[in-house]
Parts: structure tokens; C-alpha cells; sequence
């Protein structure tokens, strides 16, 4: 069955900003500094949620599963404001579970900057989003363009940072997430 591509701009505008990148790819031009883009990190335990329509666990009482790939990025540095500037897609494929009645995937997912030694977060910014199920499809799959931007000094670079991606889960969700490994 084909999947949807469904695309929506973002853009994170927090104190520190969001910045991420899989790779650890050096950018700049000759003219202007030279800079990393800040690692990516999936949440291991975050990059999936399966959500149940009422107490049970079975298959059968299954809402919706989703799971964040790995993400992608580029990016740029802006001279005026001293910042990295990232062109972020976050690919989120969610499939239909036998206990959704109303063809609708709806959720939240985090993205968070922290320093890359020590980890610790300097900005954290979650996004809700609904996926709808139209006509006969059981999966969906929506990237997410968010435009991370990292203000940095003059004695950093992006590789100071690491961004960190994953669903908001419920206590309930992580302890799921967990023991099914």
C-alpha cells in the first residue's frame, strides 16, 4: 500500500534554539566561519508509541502505532545573529491499530537541545500532530520540516550539541516501550 507524504513547516524559536544533525558534517562557505552541525539522537526509548484504546494490552485493543526515523538535516550559519541554522525532516510513520475508531493518529513528539559534554538540556520543545487515516489507508507516512537555529560564540560549534528526538510518552507507554525489547 503506498504511504502519504504530508509535509509542515516549523520553526523552533526557543531562547537557546534546536539544532540537529545525523551527521557531524562540516558546513560554511571560505568566506565565513566554519562550523559543525550539532548530532541527532533518536531516544531509543522514545522512538516508538504504540497507543491502546482502553486497559487492555492485547493486539486487539491496539489505537495506532508510530515510530520517528531517523532524522535529516542541513544547515547554514547566520553571521548576523551568530547562529547555526538547520534544515531539519523528521520522518514519523504511523500505522492503523484494530481498536481506532475514529481513523485518527493523535500525538506528541519533543525535540531538545543539550550540550554535548555533560548533556544538559538547554531547550526542549514538543509539537502535537494528527494523522489522519484517509479512505482505506492503515499507514501513514508525514515528515515533519522544523528550522532549528543554535546561537553559538565565537569559540563553539555546532558539534557542542547534541539534538535530542522523541515521542512524549505517558508513564504507562515508556514502562510498554521498555519491556517489549
Amino acid at each position: 500500500m503506498p504511504a502519504k507524504d504530508k509535509a509542515s513547516g516549523k520553526s523552533l524559536g526557543v531562547a537557546a534554539a534546536l539544532g540537529l544533525g545525523l551527521l557531524a558534517a562540516a558546513c560554511g562557505t571560505d568566506e565565513g566561519p566554519r562550523f559543525a552541525c550539532p548530532q541527532a539522537v533518536l531516544v531509543e526509548d522514545a522512538a516508538q508509541l504504540v497507543r491502546f484504546e482502553g486497559p487492555g494490552r492485547d493486539l486487539t485493543d491496539v489505537d495506532f502505532e508510530a515510530e520517528i526515523q531517523a532524522p535529516a538535516i542541513g544547515c547554514s550559519f547566520d553571521e548576523e545573529a551568530f547562529a547555526v541554522v538547520g534544515d531539519m525532516q523528521l520522518r514519523i510513520v504511523a500505522s492503523r491499530g484494530p481498536a481506532d475508531n475514529d481513523r485518527t493518529a493523535r500525538f506528541e513528539y519533543f525535540v531538545a537541545v543539550a550540550t554535548a559534554v555533560g548533556r544538559r538540556i538547554i531547550a526542549r520543545e514538543e509539537f502535537g500532530l494528527s494523522v489522519p487515516f484517509e479512505g482505506n489507508r492503515t499507514r501513514v507516512v508525514v515528515v515533519e520540516e522544523l528550522s532549528p537555529r543554535i546561537p553559538i560564540r565565537a569559540d563553539e560549534t555546532g558539534a557542542e550539541y547534541r539534538l535530542y528526538v522523541g515521542f512524549k510518552l505517558s508513564p504507562e507507554e515508556l514502562n510498554y516501550n521498555r519491556n517489549a525489547r
